[in-house]
């Protein structure tokens, strides 16, 4: 029993020796009080030094990316729903979404033995979560999880219930949640802000937090095809720059296939331009489409541009929109992906940028342009363009009239405007390029008790936040409570910001422009009981269930109770859904249950009814 308790000891002290080599963090002081208790007596003092010496080794010549060191969180074959770094909606997807064959309740198992270091839960993101921190250096995160193993699910109930919340996060000491490689530790799911049944599987660095493209490490998905080219658009970058005769972007439809793509005829250009592309990835057995690891472009030959994400950092997520034609995606929901670097974007997945991938056609001169793209598994498509020097172009008439600007603002600083009843104030690295910034103050909408104000517009993105005010006179102290502002971006669909007061300046931070107005919410949110009613036998029913839904300014807040004392009761947002799990925590019998549901500015809906378990 002796020889086991060393080796466990042991064998703890060699991955915390690994952990401490990549994590100087708040866990130092636990881990050094850690050492002491567990290896206060004199037969392990000796072997102190020597773990030190063994674990140090290791860890400073391992394998960057072992293809051997992780096991498949899952036991059936990987098909992915998304790759990693694919563009989302303001961010990139930091790992991979592995199919469940469109079920919940699939077996999650740890990838490798470590410890469990963070547990989160919430109605939205990654809902019900667990990282794995190992002794590799690397962070393991598995996403939208039904439910955890007994142990783990123990550990995070006792917390909920003395937090009296579901949302909870939990960062437990290690070792005090250690996990074995292949161990169950939850089952797969659909919780929080998932579209359908997966598992969302990261690997992290653990010193730096970077997410790390997963397939490095030798989890295998067949992949035997192309990425896919559709199109690219041509931007002019000076007031001259004309191409195919029209002095604004200009997209051209490709042609081809199966890696082999071109344009049926050549393109005339003259002037500064900056390209971009729509592509997408594809793997073997599935319909999804993916985002590309590696994209080249060459100009007459040379490499003028190239990006690869094999990791990225989680405050570079919002750069994306400097990446992609933010307007031509929100317009048409079509991501081209920018061949050029923006000056205020600073995304750190460059390998090359000449002239920031801007090039320049000043002759009557053949030119060719080429781009190459590959995914993880070397699969490659090209594409190859003529493009013929042509100063003398005709020029076509262009289908759009921009607004006109009232302002000028440089991206590098900082930006306000100041007009009728509205206070915008733009920090220094929230614009992306220089803006010509608009403005209009309309009328008083339906569903607005000031008018709307169209602060530039929603085509145009933004990274920080920003701060708009508006100063509203003559509200009582109740409607104070009741006012915030809201956003539009088409004068029908509205949405909560919120806002705080100053004096009679109503502010909110944003990080979108649009319209905005201020408006009352007065309509309490709205509580619909699923089976549950006044009597209701509930013995064989499994959980308590109600939906709830406010009108605009959003849940702020819920709690339920049987007989007096607080129950546990689980959100799915997506879905206006709280339920309640039996457990013991009911006993049989007659009970009274009572739910209290409130909005962000404060109006309050109670439900009660008696039930029989």
């Amino acid at each position: 029993m002796r020889k086991i308790l060393i080796c466990n000891k042991a064998k703890h002290f060699l991955i915390l020796a690994e952990y401490l080599r990549y994590n100087k963090s708040r866990l130092d002081r636990f881990a050094l009080f850690w050492f002491e208790c567990c290896f206060h007596s004199t037969m392990i003092k000796p072997l102190l030094f020597l773990f030190v010496a063994i674990a140090l080794h290791f860890s400073l010549f391992a394998q960057a990316y072992d293809p051997n060191y992780f096991r498949s969180p899952l036991d059936i074959p990987l098909l992915l729903s998304g790759n990693f770094a694919e563009l989302r909606s303001n961010h990139f997807h930091a790992g991979i979404d592995i199919k469940t064959e469109g079920v919940e309740g699939k077996k999650v198992y740890a990838a490798a033995e470590g410890y469990v270091s963070r547990i989160k839960i919430s109605p939205y993101g990654y809902g019900k979560a667990i990282y794995i921190t190992h002794p590799n250096g690397y962070t393991t995160v598995y996403g939208h999880l039904k439910k955890f193993s007994d142990r783990i699910e123990k550990v995070v109930k006792a917390e909920q219930y003395r937090r009296k919340s579901f949302s909870v996060q939990l960062f437990p000491s290690p070792f005090s949640l250690s996990v074995e490689k292949g161990e169950i530790i939850a089952y797969s799911g659909n919780t929080g802000g998932s579209g359908g049944p997966h598992l969302h599987f990261e690997t992290r660095e653990t010193k730096s937090e970077h997410p790390v493209n997963p397939l490095f490490f030798g989890f295998y998905v067949k992949d035997h095809r192309k990425p896919e080219i559709r199109a690219i658009t041509f931007y002019t970058k000076d007031d001259n720059a004309v191409v195919n005769g029209y002095t604004q972007s200009k997209r051209f439809k490709v042609q081809g296939g199966n890696g082999n793509y071109s344009l049926a005829y050549p393109i005339k250009m003259n002037g500064t331009f900056g390209v971009g592309i729509e592509a997408t990835d594809r793997m073997d057995l599935t319909s999804n489409t993916y985002g590309i690891h590696n994209i080249r472009l060459y100009f007459d030959e040379q490499l003028i541009f190239e990006q690869q994400i094999d990791e990225y950092a989680f405050h570079e997520d919002r750069y994306l929109n400097a990446l992609i034609d933010y307007e031509t995606y929100i317009k048409y929901r079509r991501r081209v992906q920018k061949s050029f670097k923006e000056p205020g974007n600073q995304l750190g997945i460059y390998k090359t940028l000449v002239n920031n991938g801007i090039f320049k056609i000043d002759d009557q001169k053949v030119h060719t342009l080429k781009y190459v793209l590959t995914d993880v598994e070397k699969n490659q498509s090209t594409l190859n363009l003529q493009l013929i020097g042509d100063p003398n172009q005709l020029i076509k008439t262009q289908s759009e009239l921009k607004p006109k600007a009232i302002k000028f603002f440089p991206y590098n600083q900082r930006n306000t405007f100041l007009k009728d009843e509205v206070l915008v104030d733009i920090p220094k690295g929230a614009l992306y390029n220089d803006l010509y910034f608009e403005y209009n103050k309309g009328e008083v909408m339906p569903k607005t008790i000031s008018p709307l104000y169209q602060i530039h517009n929603h085509f145009t993105p933004l990274h920080n936040y920003i701060n708009v005010s508006i100063k509203m006179r003559g509200l009582s102290s109740k409607q104070r409570q009741k006012a915030l502002i809201v956003s539009t971006t088409d004068g029908k669909s509205w949405y909560a910001e919120g806002g705080k007061w100053n004096g009679e300046n109503l502010t909110v931070r944003t990080r979108s422009f649009g319209g905005y107005a201020v408006a009352l919410d007065t309509i309490a949110p709205s509580i619909k009981a699923m089976n549950i009613y006044p009597g209701a036998n509930l013995r064989s029913k499994w959980s308590i269930m109600l939906k709830i839904k406010d009108n605009l300014a959003g849940i702020a807040s819920y709690a339920a109770s049987v007989d007096g004392e607080w129950i546990l009761m689980e959100y799915d947002a997506k879905k206006e859904l709280l339920f309640h799990l039996f457990d013991d925590q009911i006993s049989a019998g007659k009970h009274q249950f009572k739910l209290v549901v409130k909005d962000k500015v404060g109006n309050e809906t109670v439900f009660e009814s008696s039930f029989v378990r």
